[in-house]
C-alpha cells in the first residue's frame, strides 16, 4: 500500500478517500459503472453474476458497483429485475457478496424505449412504453413506442417504488433513477421525445412531473438508509432536445428539492449516440468533462459522479477528482478488461494492469450470442476463470506454443501461471501478430497496450520467447513438449476468395495486384490509381485504404453490398467513425454492389451484384484484394498424433473476431495436465456440453 503519513494514499489521495452519498459512505471514489450484462437467470442475478462484480471490488478494489436493473420485469431484456418478489433471494446474496468484499453496491433503475419484449416465448414484439410515440432507432427495427396513458404512468411509478423496496429488503445500498440514455424518464423529461398536450408534456415543470413523481415515488420505498440519486444526461445533442443550458436548469431544481444524493452526469442517448456512450478509439479520452464541468455548479452540494468517456486509468481519474470537475469516477470497459485496476493503483503495480483499448467487442460480442472482453477471456467467467483460478496443473510438463499474437499470447501466461514451463516461438520478430499490424494502422496505435502488457506478463512469469524464429514440426518436436498449441493465425485469400463469392478471381496472381498481409508487412503498391475489393468490411480494409490514400494515391473503394464497412463494425460502434474518416478523404470513391469479374493487364471487369450488369475498368495501377482470411494450419496436421496433447486455436482453426483467440488461449491452456482433459480440439469440440455459466442464481 502506498499510503502517507497521514493515512492518505501518496499517489491518489483523492481517489482512496472515502466519501458520503446521503447516508451511505463509499470508502473510496471509484464506481463500476451501470451496464448491461446476461449473466441473469431469467430476471434474476446469477450466481457468475456476483462474482463478476466482486472481483472488481475485493481487497483495495472499487469502493461502489451500481448495477443495470430493469425496473419491472416486462421491460427486460437481459439485465435482472427486482420488481418481482421472488427475486429477492437472490438480489440479497448479491448484496451479500459485495458487502464481504468490502464494497457498497447501488441499483440503477430504468425502463428503456428499446425494450420491446415478448408476450410469451416466440410471439412477437409487446409495445415499448414513452412519453409520446416516437420512433425507435434500434438498429433496423422500424416501429414507434406507445405514448403511456396515465394509468400506465401511475403503474411505471408504482414499479420504481416496489423496485426500491425489494432492493431495501434485499440490503442493497442506494438507487439510481436512470434519467439519460433515451430511458422512459429522459424521454418524459426532453422536449425531443416528448409530444405531449397534457400535464406531462409541454412546459419544463410538466416535462419534469414524472421524473419528480419517481423519485419520490423511489425514496418512498427505499427508505431513510439508502443514497438516492440519479443518471443526468449533460445535453442531449439532438434537434429540438434539451442543451446544457436548459439541462443546468433542470439539474438543479432536482438538487434544490433535495430529491438527490448524487447525481452521474454524462452524455449519450442510445441508440442514437451509441458512439459516444462507449467511445472507440477515433474519440479522444474524457470527451464527457467539458459537459461534466459545464453542470458541475448546478447540482450545488450534491456529490457528482462521472464516467469522464474512455477512462482508463486510475491516475486520469485522480487528476479530474483532484481538479474539482466531480466527486466520484467510474468505468464500464477499463474494469471489464482489468479487474484488478483499482486494486493495482492502490498496492503501486499499475504496470500489472491491462488498459481498456476499446474495441468494443464487449458492445458487439452480444450480436453474435457472446459475452466478454477481447483482451480479457476472464470477463463474466470470473467463478471459473478469475484471478484467484490458476490452480497448479496435476501434471505440470512443457508446453510449445507457435504463434505470438493474442491467441498464443495468452496461452503462453496461462500456461505458466498453471506450472508449466513455456516456449513460445514466433515467426516475427514482433509478438502480437495481425493485432500488431492492425495497431500500425492509422489512429489504431492504442491496440498496441495489449501487447505490450502481455510482454511484460511473459517476462514475469519466466517464458521463453524466441521471435523471428519459423517453426516447424521437426523443431517442435525437439523440444520435447508434452503439450503444444498452435496459434499461427490467417493469411488473406491469394485468389480473392470470400463470404460473398467463395471462389478465386482470375487473373489474381499478376504482379500488380496486392493482398493486406502484404501491404501491413511493408510491400506497399505504387501511388496511383487503386482499386481495394473489400469483402469483409472490417478495421484492415479501411485502415489500408486510408493508409494509401494519404500518400496520395486515388483509391476506389468497391464494395459488393451496399454498406461500406461489415454490421460487426456498426456493433462494435465503430462504423460511423471509420465511414466517416473514409469519406472526410477526398481521394476515396466508393463503389457498392460491385465484385470483380477477371483481372486483366492493368483493367477489371466487374459486375453489379445484384443486376449481374458487366462494365470494364481500366488504367489502374494497383488492386488490393482485402476479401477473406484462410487458417494457417498445415503446422498443426503434421503434428497430430506425435504429441500427447495438441490444440489448434484463433484464426489457426478458423478465421473469427480476434476475441476468439485470446478465448481459446485461455481455455485450452487450462486443460493441459489436467486428468481426464481431452487431448485436441476434436474431443474438446465433440464432448457433452458441460455447464460453465450461471447455472444458478445468485
Amino acid at each position: 500500500m502506498a499510503a502517507g503519513q497521514n493515512g492518505k494514499h501518496s499517489k491518489y489521495p483523492h481517489t482512496f478517500t472515502p466519501i458520503q452519498l446521503g447516508p451511505v459512505e463509499v470508502r473510496n471514489r471509484f464506481y463500476f459503472s451501470p451496464h448491461g450484462t446476461a449473466l441473469t437467470v431469467g430476471t434474476m442475478p446469477s450466481e457468475d453474476f456476483c462474482h463478476y462484480n466482486v472481483e472488481r471490488v475485493k481487497d483495495e478494489g472499487c469502493g461502489l458497483v451500481i448495477s443495470s436493473l430493469v425496473v419491472h420485469d416486462r421491460g427486460v431484456i437481459y439485465q435482472p429485475s427486482p420488481y418481482p418478489e421472488e427475486n429477492l433471494p437472490s438480489f440479497k446474496a448479491m448484496a451479500d457478496a459485495v458487502h464481504e468484499a468490502g464494497g457498497k453496491i447501488f441499483g440503477q433503475l430504468w425502463y428503456w424505449w428499446g425494450t420491446l419484449g415478448q408476450w410469451q416465448p416466440l410471439s412477437p414484439p409487446a409495445p415499448s412504453l414513452a412519453a409520446s410515440a416516437v420512433q425507435t432507432a434500434w438498429y433496423e427495427k422500424a416501429l414507434s413506442t406507445h405514448e403511456m396513458n396515465h394509468e400506465e404512468i401511475a403503474q411505471m411509478i408504482a414499479a420504481f417504488r416496489q423496485s426500491a423496496a425489494h432492493l431495501r429488503e434485499a440490503g442493497w445500498d442506494g438507487i439510481e433513477l436512470h434519467a439519460a440514455h433515451a430511458a422512459v424518464l429522459e424521454h418524459f423529461v426532453s422536449p425531443f421525445f416528448n409530444r405531449r398536450e397534457d400535464e406531462y408534456g409541454g412546459s419544463l415543470d410538466n416535462r419534469l412531473r414524472v421524473l419528480i413523481e419517481a423519485l419520490e415515488a423511489t425514496r418512498e420505498g427505499a427508505g431513510p438508509d439508502m443514497a438516492i440519486g440519479m443518471r443526468f444526461n449533460c445535453d442531449e445533442m439532438l434537434p429540438g432536445g434539451y442543451d446544457q443550458t436548459e439541462a443546468a436548469e433542470i439539474l438543479k431544481r432536482i438538487c434544490d428539492a433535495g430529491l438527490l444524493d448524487f447525481v452521474d452526469l454524462d452524455v449519450a442517448i442510445e441508440p442514437n449516440q451509441l458512439g459516444i456512450g462507449m467511445p472507440p478509439v477515433f474519440v479522444e479520452p474524457h470527451m464527457y468533462a467539458p459537459y461534466v464541468g459545464a453542470l458541475r455548479g448546478a447540482a450545488g452540494d450534491v456529490p457528482v459522479l462521472s464516467v469522464l468517456g474512455r477512462l482508463t486509468s486510475v491516475e486520469d481519474g485522480e487528476a479530474a477528482l483532484a481538479s474539482g470537475l466531480c466527486d466520484m469516477v467510474g468505468a464500464t470497459r477499463a474494469l471489464i478488461a482489468e479487474p484488478e485496476l483499482v486494486k493495482n493503483a492502490f498496492r503501486g503495480r499499475e504496470d500489472r494492469s491491462r488498459i481498456c483499448i476499446a474495441c468494443n467487442y464487449c458492445c458487439a460480442a452480444g450480436n453474435e450470442g457472446a459475452q466478454g472482453c477481447a483482451i480479457n477471456p476472464a470477463a463474466y467467467r470470473e467463478r471459473l476463470w478469475g484471478v484467484e483460478h490458476f490452480e497448479p496443473a496435476a501434471t505440470p510438463g512443457k508446453v510449445v506454443i507457435v504463434g505470438g499474437g493474442p491467441g498464443g499470447l495468452e496461452a503462453a501466461r496461462v500456461a505458466a501461471l498453471k506450472g508449466h514451463e513455456v516456449v513460445l516461438i514466433e515467426a516475427r520478430e514482433r509478438l502480437g501478430g495481425a493485432l500488431a499490424l492492425w495497431a500500425d494502422l492509422p489512429d489504431r496505435d492504442f491496440y498496441h497496450h495489449s501487447i505490450d502488457w502481455w510482454q511484460r506478463e511473459l517476462d514475469l512469469l519466466g517464458v521463453t520467447v524466441r521471435s523471428g524464429e519459423e517453426a516447424s514440426a521437426a523443431s517442435v518436436l525437439a523440444e520435447a513438449p508434452d503439450a503444444v498449441i498452435i496459434a499461427t493465425g490467417a493469411r488473406y485469400s491469394q485468389g480473392g476468395r470470400s463470404a460473398f463469392l467463395d471462389i478465386d478471381i482470375p487473373g489474381f496472381d499478376q504482379d500488380w495486384v496486392y493482398r493486406p498481409d502484404e501491404i501491413l508487412l511493408g510491400n506497399e503498391p505504387p501511388v496511383g490509381r487503386i482499386t481495394l475489393l473489400d469483402g469483409e468490411g472490417l478495421h484492415t480494409s479501411a485502415g489500408i485504404a486510408e493508409r494509401l490514400a494519404a500518400k496520395g494515391g486515388q483509391l476506389d473503394y468497391m464494395t459488393p453490398g451496399f454498406a461500406p464497412v461489415s454490421l460487426r463494425l456498426y456493433d462494435s460502434l465503430e462504423a460511423t467513425f471509420i465511414i466517416t474518416r473514409l469519406r472526410d478523404m477526398k481521394n476515396i470513391s466508393f463503389t457498392p454492389a460491385t465484385w470483380i469479374r477477371q483481372i486483366g493487364d492493368h483493367q477489371l471487369t466487374v459486375y453489379d451484384t445484384f443486376t449481374e450488369e458487366e462494365r470494364v475498368i481500366t488504367d489502374v495501377d494497383a488492386l488490393v484484394l482485402s476479401t477473406g482470411r484462410l487458417p494457417m494450419d498445415s503446422l498443426a496436421r503434421q503434428l497430430e498424433g506425435k504429441v500427447t496433447q495438441l490444440f489448434t486455436i484463433g484464426d489457426a482453426l478458423a478465421a473469427r473476431p480476434f476475441a476468439a483467440a485470446a478465448y481459446e488461449g485461455q481455455k485450452f491452456a487450462r486443460l493441459i495436465g489436467e486428468e481426464g482433459a481431452p487431448a485436441t480440439f476434436s474431443e474438446a469440440y465433440f464432448r457433452p456440453k458441460e455447464p460453465e455459466l450461471f447455472p444458478t442464481p445468485a
